[in-house]
């Protein structure tokens, strides 16, 4: 008599597995969306650090450019700091490019230098035309 009770007790529990979502479904179900997430995150982290290697290379173009044409002979040390700092950084932000890009964890790192580089480079060279800017600007007006 008892051997059927917990023969009737467990297909009970068995129907009730079926109809109530089970924490091995739930556990499941979130793992799977956690995979997807962390797919997701992954595919927006290469899509940026194709968009910032672009940057990075048309920054490392028009450095190329400027450097030249000889646009800031005007400024002083303008050329000769571009050309050692913004030039020896170019080079060893390649080099790293290089060396780690199959690194997905030192993906971010790169990013962050790249951005940091494009930043600054840009930065600098608006001011250096602005600069000769105002520079041409002052030579027409007094000459």
């Amino acid at each position: 008599m008892s051997r059927q009770r917990n023969v009737a007790r467990d297909s009970d529990t068995d129907e009730e597995q079926g109809l109530l979502p089970s924490k091995r479904r739930n556990s499941k179900n979130k793992n799977a969306y956690e995979l997807y997430r962390l797919r997701d995150v992954e595919r927006f982290i290469t899509k940026i650090y194709w968009l910032v290697i672009l940057s990075f290379m048309a920054a490392g173009i028009a450095m190329v450019a400027t450097l030249s044409e000889r646009t800031f002979r005007d400024v002083f040390m303008a050329e000769s700091l571009l050309s050692t700092l913004g030039v020896s950084a170019y080079v060893v932000l390649i080099i790293l490019l290089l060396m780690c890009n199959n690194h997905k964890e030192m993906r971010i790192v790169l990013l962050l230098s790249l951005c940091v580089f494009i930043g600054a480079v840009s930065g600098f060279m608006t001011a250096l035309h602005l600069l000769d800017i105002s520079i041409t600007l002052k030579k027409t007006t007094h000459g």
